[in-house]
């Protein structure tokens, strides 16, 4: 299911929201009225059965404007989705590895750059082959792989079995999933093609273990979560939360909560649990770092923060982290989507009118659909 915000919706998407895209006005002159419209269209979601679970937030620099809660925890509980709800977010984990990485690079005391090679921490990178191509011209990058630019492999691209087992076996630890990571050939040279990679991420995450001798955990709470307040914002919920806190949708492996105390694995950029309101104070803070507001965002200069805005991939339009969408030569809106299993997740951040938009949700199948992109899309659509 493609869930990339800056693709065309489909009709049917279109059609399901088509009531909450003509009742409310771009976000800057929401009513209450508007705000009651968004609401009965997202209940009419979980109403229907298209979504099991499902948290909205908006939010700007003076707190939260919109937050819904609908349905349920997981299918067949009894137990409403609130605010404190946590959710797997998937992809829309990568943009908070980013923040967490890029609070590294910019530390004067820790010995890491973006145009680092990685080899330097994982030798396998030193010399690796590149499928069909021998080998590789050089070591990826820092920057690289926060870019998908690495040549790692794409798990959008026909993944082996085993290549699969390391970015989807929750049992494993990061630095087993690495190890077997590195086992692969290269899909291109560094830095010559763009080709989205969780496994990239990974060594992302393992590499800043390393610089730091730091599990990617406690990084991310030290350096993200702390200082802007998030107190439900985990890779391991399991361990910190009752299980009936946390969103299920239908049970099945992408859950890795279910494992309990067998759930190791951090996937860096896919298995970050958290609630659509952090999700947005997140987002208000990148906004607000990319303006130079007050102190820097985590340690991280403006300059810094709009470099991660800057596409590397015309491709994609892909940035550090987050996928970019400009006018006029500016970027004017940082995104992310996030889909594993039965899990969606939608983060942007409008950087004209410094809002925030999050949704989480959960499906009655990891090949359902629901129309909750475009009704979140709608809310900071340009005049």
């Amino acid at each position: 299911m493609n869930l990339d915000p800056l693709s065309a919706p489909s009709a049917a998407m279109l059609s399901v929201g088509a009531s909450v895209l003509l009742a409310i006005s771009p976000i800057g002159a929401l009513s209450q009225e508007g705000f009651k419209s968004l609401g009965d269209e997202l209940d009419g979601l979980a109403k229907r059965g298209e979504v099991i679970g499902l948290q909205v937030a908006i939010r700007d620099s003076s707190g939260i404007l919109y937050s819904g809660k609908f349905g349920t925890v997981s299918a067949g509980s009894e137990k409403k989705v609130d605010a404190e709800t946590l959710f797997l977010v998937a992809s829309c984990s990568k943009p908070f590895a980013s923040a967490c990485a890029l609070s590294l690079i910019a530390d004067g005391d820790i010995p890491i750059q973006l145009d680092d090679p990685i080899s330097r921490w994982i030798p396998a990178y030193g010399s690796v082959m590149v499928k069909g191509g021998g080998l590789a011209a050089r070591s990826p990058t820092v920057e690289e792989l926060l870019s998908h630019r690495a040549g790692i492999y794409s798990q959008k691209s026909r993944m082996t079995l085993r290549e699969s087992k390391w970015i989807r076996d929750f049992r494993l630890s990061l630095e087993e999933s690495v190890d077997g990571i590195a086992l692969s050939s290269l899909s291109a040279n560094p830095g010559s093609a763009y080709a989205y990679s969780g496994a990239g991420y990974c060594l992302l995450g393992r590499v800043a273990e390393l610089v730091t001798e730091k599990s990617f955990e406690l990084l991310l709470q030290e350096r993200v979560c702390r200082p802007l307040g998030m107190t439900r914002t985990t890779y391991f919920p399991a361990v910190k939360f009752p299980l009936d806190e946390i969103a299920t949708g239908v049970p099945e492996k992408m859950s890795p909560h279910r494992l309990g105390q067998n759930h190791r694995l951090p996937l860096i950029g896919g298995s970050l649990y958290t609630t659509a309101e952090e999700m947005t104070l997140f987002g208000i803070a990148i906004s607000e770092g990319w303006k130079g507001n007050g102190t820097h965002f985590l340690g991280v200069p403006k300059e810094m923060i709009r470099d991660a805005g800057n596409p590397r991939s015309k491709q994609s339009q892909y940035g550090l982290g987050w996928k970019v969408m400009k006018r006029n030569g500016e970027t004017i809106r940082l995104s992310h989507s996030g889909s594993l299993g039965s899990h969606r997740a939608w983060l942007a951040v409008d950087l004209e009118k410094g809002v925030s938009v999050a949704g989480c949700w959960t499906l009655p199948g990891s090949r359902a659909q629901a129309a909750v992109i475009p009704v979140l899309q709608h809310s900071i659509q340009r005049d």
